[in-house]
């Protein structure tokens, strides 16, 4: 089980780096003096040739170390059986259990990102690029800090201390960064080039970038939602807890438990409990809490709070009045287990989420999966039933998973990302870059049974959040740079923390807090307002497929495109349906809406699964299909082309998540109806969401639900 995602340092020529604390993708500090020393770039003028070695049919044990052992030096992690190596060729095929050694090209060094840039440099906002540049060992940099140089880029550190790479630092004038990175492309011993994001201030363009999508711009904030009232849980590496986005100076330390325990402090401005699920860290000491950094970084993405001064600052994260329950997995790397609190093989998780429910949490998020480094990706596992399973019997809790880190290859989303009931996240460009494309690392779908996944997007590349000192006590207020998934999932769980907000403080049917409207809503519903919030990408520049797409399943997630406050252009028109179809026979629930001027309309249904098995071919139990008719015609669910809804097609006997989406949707009555087509397992509810220039006309209004104007 491979849990940190964001460390896969090299994956698809990915730099995961904790750029703040001054860590290489090797984990080793470097020095970033102001400018080159005098003689300091030149490196030893012989130089050994980069190869990708894969493994061979007869492998045996770790190939990678029977290339190691033919004296070639394996510089980064390419995917399943795929390695970066410097040696020579015929060596590389030669060891055991190495199956072909092809030569690696410049061109194959430069990251997408890098060559996305330099093909819509107008769209950057700063003037200058900065560019992070890796040779093959004992390539010396002179000649390429010559040619960059003349091309208007300034070289602004320079390291060898990581023993393996020699590394450049380079700022680059973004008119300059097409013929940089063309120049990039013939550069012989090019092991990768990358763009870095500048050191900003923590999750602030996530946040805007997942409200409004318009720089600064925080309308949630605006309307006075942060997150009060909710609970997140985190199982990870543990918490710094005395960092300045989580501590209580008049509290002290939070209350703890161990895996069975549910004891929880309610006065704590942050922390209900830490929760240690590793033995090695119980009792708690000084290096215990978390002695990684991963969940620390986790934490402050979803729901720090700095200085706990109810205002939002630079170093906040998306819900940062939200609470928090910890359950520290503490920390392993190795082949079985990165979180042994988890257990190895993994046991059931059905304990570990009734542990954070108990103790308050409706949403809880995992920046892990069980399946990095286990091949085939994409499977229904039992450990993907527990949390279903969970879902299923908990329906006000909605869990959240970070897809993995293995794309851009397809078919990669990691368990229990893959379930069902689960809020698949993968990841795209830092919020700042414009477009913001789904990032090369991201894992695409779909799942071995064909299910749309993942269902979500949030920024996961070069997330600035909090970072551990690894020692409590010991006060620090310090961030760190981190990339992958795993930064996305608790960004987009903080989102879910505000979403369900709106809906407990009565925001659903007004547009306003209304206190006699609130209600608790289901996962159902969190997650069906998070698809419907979702953009495009398609249609902001980037080469994803149009939704719904393996690269980014519904799309980025834009709070404002679905929540509808007062005075908006747009409503959103909820039904929490808590009246369960017992029989395929059951009569479908229709919903008359009005569209009153020409515009987008988009309906989402989705309903919590019961859990299926790792046996199963299709992994699909209850069958809902959604229906919607009008003036425009008869659309089903989930039947798409181009990024839009089209008439015709076959009803989804595969999802529990079914989307109409037109964007031009034609003024008139518009019917929507929710029909059962198969429920062996009764109850079954839903949850639908409607959003769009609408108003309700003689539907049905759930007991428990709401249909609002």
């Amino acid at each position: 089980m491979d849990v940190m995602d964001s460390l896969l340092a090299g994956v698809n020529h990915f730099l995961v780096s904790l750029v703040v604390m001054g860590f290489s993708p090797a984990g080793a500090v470097f020095a970033h003096p102001a400018s080159p020393p005098d003689g300091g770039i030149a490196a030893p003028v012989s130089a050994a040739g980069l190869w990708v070695a894969t493994c061979g049919e007869d492998a045996v044990g770790d190939p990678r170390r029977s290339v190691e052992a033919a004296g070639a030096t394996v510089l980064a992690h390419l995917g399943p059986c795929r390695w970066l190596v410097s040696g020579d060729g015929a060596d590389i095929r030669g060891a055991v259990g190495a199956g072909s050694a092809t030569p690696w090209r410049p061109v194959d060094a430069v990251s997408p990102e890098l060559r996305r840039l330099a093909t819509s440099a107008k769209a950057i906002r700063s003037e200058e690029v900065l560019v992070v540049v890796a040779l093959a060992p004992g390539t010396s940099a002179a000649t390429l800090v010559a040619r960059s140089e003349s091309l208007g880029a300034a070289v602004s550190w320079s390291d060898h201390s990581t023993g393996v790479t020699p590394q450049l630092g380079l700022r680059v004038p973004r008119d300059r960064l097409a013929a940089l990175t063309a120049e990039l492309e013939r550069t012989e011993n090019l092991v990768w080039a990358e763009p870095q994001a500048p050191v900003r201030l923590l999750n602030d363009a996530s946040v805007w970038r997942c409200q409004s999508g318009e720089p600064g711009h925080t309308p949630v904030f605006g309307h006075g939602l942060r997150g009060e009232g909710q609970v997140i849980g985190i199982m990870d590496t543990g918490l710094d807890v005395d960092d300045c986005r989580f501590d209580d100076p008049a509290a002290g330390l939070p209350v703890v438990n161990q895996a069975d325990g549910t004891l929880t402090d309610p006065g704590h401005r942050k922390i209900l409990a830490v929760n240690f699920h590793w033995d090695a860290d119980w009792p708690p000491h000084p290096g215990s809490w978390d002695d990684h950094g991963h969940g620390t970084h986790v934490a402050g993405s979803a729901a720090g709070d700095g200085f706990g001064n109810q205002t939002h600052d630079g170093i906040d994260g998306m819900a940062p009045a939200a609470k928090l329950v910890i359950q520290d997995g503490g920390a392993l790397i190795d082949d079985c287990a990165d979180l042994p609190g988890l257990g190895c093989p993994v046991k059931p998780l059905e304990p570990v989420l009734a542990q954070a429910w108990a103790q308050g949490a409706r949403i809880h998020t995992n920046s892990w999966g069980d399946e990095e480094n286990f091949l085939p990706y994409g499977r229904y596992t039992e450990r993907t039933a527990d949390v279903d399973r969970f879902v299923w019997n908990h329906k006000d809790t909605l869990v959240f998973f970070a897809a993995g880190n293995s794309g851009p290859e397809r078919d990669t989303v990691i368990s229990p990302s893959t379930g069902k009931n689960v809020v698949s996240v993968g990841a795209t460009l830092h919020g700042d870059f414009e477009p913001t494309c789904t990032v090369a690392f991201s894992s695409r779908g779909w799942t071995r049974d064909g299910r749309i996944k993942p269902d979500v997007l949030a920024p996961g590349m070069w997330v600035m959040s909090a970072a551990t000192n690894r020692v409590v006590p010991g006060p620090s207020c310090s961030s760190a740079q981190n990339s992958g998934t795993s930064m996305a999932a608790p960004t987009a769980a903080g989102l879910a923390a505000l979403v369900r907000q709106y809906f407990v403080d009565g925001f659903s049917p007004a547009g306003f807090a209304r206190p006699a409207d609130g209600f608790e809503p289901t996962a159902a519903l969190v997650k069906a307002v998070l698809i419907a919030s979702a953009v495009d990408l398609s249609t902001r520049g980037c080469l994803d497929e149009p939704i719904p797409s393996r690269d980014q399943g519904w799309g980025l997630i834009q709070l404002d495109t679905a929540l509808a406050f007062e005075g908006d252009d747009h409503h959103l028109l909820v039904d929490d349906h808590r009246v369960g179809f017992a029989a395929p026979g059951d009569e479908p629930v229709t919903t008359r809406v009005a569209v009153t001027e020409p515009g987008p309309l988009k309906v989402v249904l989705v309903w919590t699964d019961p859990p299926s098995s790792s046996l199963a071919t299709s992994n699909l139990i209850n069958d809902l299909d959604l229906v919607v008719r009008g003036p425009g015609g008869v659309f089903l669910g989930n039947v798409f082309a181009g990024g839009n809804s089209i008439e015709g097609g076959q009803a989804d006997r595969v999802n529990n998540v079914e989307v109409v989406f037109l964007p031009d949707a034609e003024k008139g009555e518009w019917a929507i109806e929710v029909a059962p087509r198969a429920v062996p397992v009764p109850d079954q509810d839903y949850a639908l969401v409607i959003t769009g220039p609408v108003r309700p006309d003689d539907g049905p209004r759930s007991p428990t639900g709401r249909v609002a104007p």
